[in-house]
């Protein structure tokens, strides 16, 4: 289930200016709001067969980047020139999910940065996207970068692109591992799994916990691709996101038919 959250900045607050990779503290933001009311994030769950420990390892949602749709970047640090933004939120429960969404979001404070700048917003509204049919061939588009990583002889983690060879396979794996880890089996049926880019993808890299002793960087892919694979899976993907790292604030994806605003800027 898929939700559109309208937001303005608040300058007089905080000023305008976000740190060009914000997407992990976004997503913890996001994360803190769902889970600071403990019982009714546990009751939410629950009624939807899911237990709060599965929402450790993968997370149960996705959230996007913001969309700006007027910006200025300088070096490491995003001017934000518009009045309002929005943001997607995806969670795979489907019961209670709006009045959940809702409870804990409208009308809500939110302040996203990190030591160096930050920004004010409030969420001003809330939409809940239409149910999507899913089929066994989608397109889709990034709205956060898409991390896929591999273990090196030495134990190191290397980030690979989709031009990698070994880009599908990897890609398949986390899709799968992350059904068993939801469901405690392996998915029944044949993937039938194929991934298509239909757009040059663009490389990202994006600092998490900037400007702390944890500071790290992450590699990451925004692009348009074609999906083949079962509709279960792709429904998965659609409310969980796809690659690793979803809980950091990458992998979120959108049908592309179901974009309508123009090619976006995400930031």
């Amino acid at each position: 289930m898929r939700f559109k959250l309208v937001l303005s900045v608040q300058t007089e607050l905080a000023g305008n200016i976000l740190p060009v990779s914000y997407q992990y503290e976004l997503s913890s933001c996001v994360h803190r709001i769902l889970t600071e009311d403990r019982g009714a994030y546990e009751q939410w769950l629950g009624m939807n067969g899911f237990l709060p420990e599965m929402n450790t390892r993968y997370k149960l949602l996705s959230v996007s980047n913001f969309y700006i749709p007027k910006i200025k970047v300088e070096e490491d640090r995003l001017y934000v020139l518009a009045k309002r933004v929005q943001l997607w939120i995806s969670t795979l429960p489907e019961r209670g999910s709006e009045e959940f969404i809702r409870r804990a979001f409208q009308g809500r404070d939110i302040l996203v940065g990190d030591r160096k700048s930050q920004v004010a917003f409030k969420i001003d509204e809330i939409y809940k996207s239409e149910p999507v049919e899913y089929t066994e061939t989608m397109t889709y588009l990034s709205l956060s970068p898409i991390v896929v990583s591999c273990m090196r002889a030495n134990r190191s983690f290397e980030y690979i692109g989709p031009e990698s060879p070994d880009y599908e396979e990897l890609l398949l794996h986390t899709i799968l591992e992350k059904y068993r880890y939801f469901y405690g089996k392996d998915f029944p049926y044949e993937s039938n799994f194929k991934f298509e880019l239909i757009a040059p993808p663009k490389r990202k890299g994006i600092f998490i916990k900037r400007f702390t002793r944890e500071e790290s960087k992450v590699i990451g892919y925004m692009c348009k691709f074609r999906l083949t694979l079962h509709p279960v899976l792709q429904q998965l993907i659609h409310n969980t996101g796809l690659g690793d790292k979803i809980s950091l604030g990458f992998g979120c994806i959108e049908i592309l038919s179901l974009i309508h605003i123009s090619e976006p800027t995400r930031h």
